[in-house]
């Protein structure tokens, strides 16, 4: 991707090397592998977590998996950090490598905000962008402890997302995900969570699981959810400015990081086999396709995912 063109955004909160507020540490903990010795466990995490943000249930699943609240020496409990975004803390980076992925970072969060902001404009509405919280090692959240083995997520909690970057050196080594526009998918599809979020689609969803209890399954609610952030990222990818800033093979690098946490794919890689009753995200094919329809369509009402009969 050519981002010399691009705005970076300042809904950045660093907590990286524990600037910035609650929890953000200075090495707080070690960073687990996707390969070797417990990358198993890590890639049953990821396949719980990686892109969820499904709110409630991602809360759940941190408690659940023992990476969640409690976990954390900073706090014994979540504390809101009433201190405002100011973008990215150069002072945090620890290497160029670093300092470029943190500028990718913020150049593809300012694409998001402007796109959806002028969405939004459009059709009579004001959008309010999410603040990504950088961090490293774990930090608090009203869903949980973040840490460096739950992955990327949304937490409606705070309108929130979280990542540490460290995330992505996994994505690439232990999942195959290569490339800057992987990581640029990444951002989008948590950034899509924020958006249903904001137009009580989440919320509904979240409150239909509960009552239904489709929190898994192949054509459950929380496949749809996932799906639909998909699309949501496609659709930015085609008609925002970042458009103008893709190069040869940025697309692939998106449908591979799409295929790479497939359900169907992840649960193969761990155990040999897929469980489609315990799908969470939708397969590897499922995921590239309405990454493709929302690339494709230019047009939001193209993801309905939770009216679509075939998924």
């Amino acid at each position: 991707m050519r981002l010399d063109d691009i705005r970076r955004s300042s809904n950045i909160e660093d907590r990286r090397s524990g600037g910035g507020g609650l929890g953000g540490g200075g090495g707080g903990g070690p960073r687990m592998p996707l390969r070797g010795r417990g990358g198993i466990a890590m890639i049953m995490v990821v396949l719980l977590l990686v892109f969820f943000g499904g709110g409630d249930t991602v809360g759940t699943l941190m408690s659940i998996l023992g990476v969640g609240s409690g976990t954390s020496s900073q706090s014994g409990g979540f504390q809101a950090d009433a201190s405002p975004p100011k973008g990215i803390d150069q002072q945090a980076n620890t290497s160029r490598s670093e300092a470029e992925t943190a500028d990718r970072v913020a150049a593809v969060l300012g694409s998001t905000e402007d796109f959806w902001t002028a969405h939004f404009a459009r059709n009579g509405a004001t959008y309010t962008p999410a603040t990504l919280v950088l961090f490293d090692g774990q930090t608090s959240s009203p869903c949980g402890t973040a840490s460096s083995s739950t992955g990327p997520f949304y937490c409606p909690g705070d309108k929130k997302i979280y990542l540490d970057m460290s995330f992505f050196e996994e994505m690439d080594r232990g999942l195959g995900a290569k490339g800057d526009f992987a990581q640029a998918y990444v951002i989008a599809h948590e950034v899509a969570h924020h958006l249903q979020d904001v137009t009580g689609i989440l919320p509904k969803a979240n409150r239909a699981m509960r009552q239904q209890g489709q929190n898994k399954g192949a054509d459950s609610i929380a496949v749809r959810i996932e799906l639909q952030a998909d699309c949501y990222a496609g659709l930015w990818a085609a008609q925002s400015n970042i458009a103008q800033a893709l190069e040869p093979g940025d697309m692939e690098e998106a449908l591979g990081a799409a295929s790479a946490v497939g359900d169907d794919r992840l649960q193969k890689r761990a155990q040999g086999f897929a469980v489609p009753d315990s799908f969470t995200h939708g397969t590897s094919a499922q995921r590239m396709v309405w990454f493709k329809k929302g690339f494709e369509s230019g047009d939001m009402r193209g993801c309905d995912t939770f009216s679509a009969r075939d998924l």
